[in-house]
C-alpha cells in the first residue's frame, strides 16, 4: 500500500521532473518516478545487464522501455483486451513454436538456391573492391557481397579493422544468458505466456510457457514445457554449472517467488554467449567508431541484433534482412537506398 502510495504521488509531479544526467536510471525516474524506478526497474537492470542503471546509458531506457510514464502503463493495465489487439500489442507462436518460424525461413532459402553450413566458426574475413574473402574452421570462401549478422565486434575482431576501432569493439560488452526447458508433466503449469522475477532474491529474469503463446487443439494435454532466462556473463559461475545445479536454481527461483513448484520430467540447457547489448554510459562513442569502419568495408553489409549491437525484435531483424535484400541490385549494393534504411531501423523500439 505504501509503495502504491508513493508510486501515485510520483505520478503527480511527473511533468516537473526532469533526469539530472543521461543515464537509465535518471531517465526512468524522471519519466516513472523514484518510487516504481528503485522497486522494480533497477533491480530488473542489475539482473538484466549486470550492473546498475546509473552505469547504463539514457538510450537502454529510450529503446527498451516503451512505458516510460506512470499513465501509460496504467493505460495498457486498463485496456481491454479486445483493444490490445493490433501489430505490438498480441501475438502468437507457429503451431510448432518460434523455432518454426527459423525452420520456415531456412527452407526458403534452401529452396532459392542457398547452402546453409552449421556448426561452422567464421575466422577471417578479408574484404577488398573486387570481392570478399572468408575464412572459417572448415573452408575458405570467395563472395561479391557479404551480410553479417554476427556481433558487430566480432566482425571487428576477424576483419581487420585498426588498432581505434579494434579497442572500440574490445569495449563494446554483450550479456550472455543460460536457458533452462524445463519439461512440466500434468498438464499447462498456468494460464499465464510469461512471468517476469524482477527481485534479485532470484538470478531468474523470466518464465514463460510457450504453448500459452498460442492456442492449438495439436498441443499436448499432459504435459508442458517452460523456458527459464537466467541472463549471466560467459565463464562465471551461472555459465558453468551443471543441468543439475540449474534445475535446482530454477525450483528455488520458483520457491522464493510464490511460485507453484514445477513438476519437472526432464530440462534441456542451452547457453547463449550474445543476447543483450549492455549499453554502458560512453557506448556511443566506441559504437561509432567501430560503425565507421564497418561501414566502409567493401561488399560487407551488416545488420540485425547481433550485427547492429541494438535491442531490437526479430521482426525488426526480418526488416532489415528485407531491406538489405532489396538493396542489392544487378549493378552492386545500393548503398544510399541502405543509408536510408538505416535510418528507419534506427527508430525501432522493443516491444515486449
Amino acid at each position: 500500500m505504501r509503495l502504491t502510495l508513493r508510486i501515485a504521488a510520483d505520478a503527480l509531479t511527473s511533468p516537473v521532473r526532469r533526469p539530472g544526467s543521461d543515464t537509465y536510471a535518471d531517465v526512468l525516474r524522471a519519466g516513472l518516478g523514484p518510487a516504481l524506478y528503485n522497486a522494480l526497474y533497477e533491480p530488473y537492470a542489475r539482473k538484466l545487464w549486470g550492473v546498475s542503471g546509473e552505469e547504463i546509458s539514457g538510450e537502454q531506457a529510450r529503446r527498451r522501455v516503451t512505458a516510460d510514464t506512470p499513465w501509460k502503463i496504467a493505460a495498457r493495465m486498463l485496456r481491454p483486451r479486445r483493444a490490445a489487439r493490433g501489430q505490438g500489442r498480441i501475438f502468437y507462436y507457429p503451431r510448432r513454436g518460434f523455432g518454426q518460424i527459423v525452420e520456415a525461413l531456412a527452407d526458403a532459402a534452401v529452396s532459392a538456391g542457398a547452402s546453409i553450413r552449421l556448426g561452422v566458426a567464421a575466422e577471417r574475413l578479408v574484404a577488398s573492391s573486387e570481392h570478399v574473402r572468408l575464412t572459417t574452421s572448415r573452408e575458405t570462401l570467395e563472395a561479391a557481397q557479404v551480410f553479417s549478422t554476427i556481433p558487430l565486434p566480432v566482425l571487428g575482431q576477424i576483419g581487420g579493422c585498426p588498432p581505434a576501432a579494434l579497442e572500440a569493439a574490445r569495449r563494446l560488452r554483450f550479456r550472455a544468458m543460460v536457458l533452462v526447458y524445463v519439461v512440466h508433466s500434468g498438464g499447462r503449469y498456468s494460464s499465464y505466456d510469461a512471468h517476469y522475477l524482477p527481485g534479485m532474491e532470484t538470478p531468474v529474469t523470466r518464465i514463460s510457457e510457450p504453448a500459452n503463446y498460442r492456442e492449438s487443439a495439436d498441443d499436448p494435454t499432459d504435459h508442458s514445457v517452460l523456458c527459464v532466462e537466467i541472463p549471466c556473463a560467459v565463464g562465471d559461475a551461472t555459465w558453468r554449472a551443471s543441468d543439475s545445479g540449474l534445475a535446482e536454481l530454477v525450483d528455488e527461483a520458483l520457491a522464493r517467488t510464490g511460485l507453484p513448484a514445477v513438476n519437472r520430467d526432464h530440462v534441456v540447457v542451452r547457453r547463449l554467449p550474445h543476447v543483450y547489448p549492455i549499453y554502458d554510459v560512453g557506448f556511443e562513442h566506441h559504437l561509432a567508431a567501430l560503425e565507421e569502419w564497418a561501414l566502409a568495408l567493401p561488399r560487407v553489409t551488416t545488420f540485425g541484433r547481433l550485427g547492429t549491437f541494438a535491442h531490437d525484435n526479430t521482426h525488426h531483424a526480418m526488416v532489415m534482412a528485407y531491406d538489405a535484400v532489396d538493396a542489392l541490385t544487378t549493378n552492386g549494393f545500393d548503398d544510399l537506398a541502405w543509408s536510408k534504411a538505416r535510418q528507419r531501423h534506427a527508430t525501432h523500439v522493443v516491444e515486449d
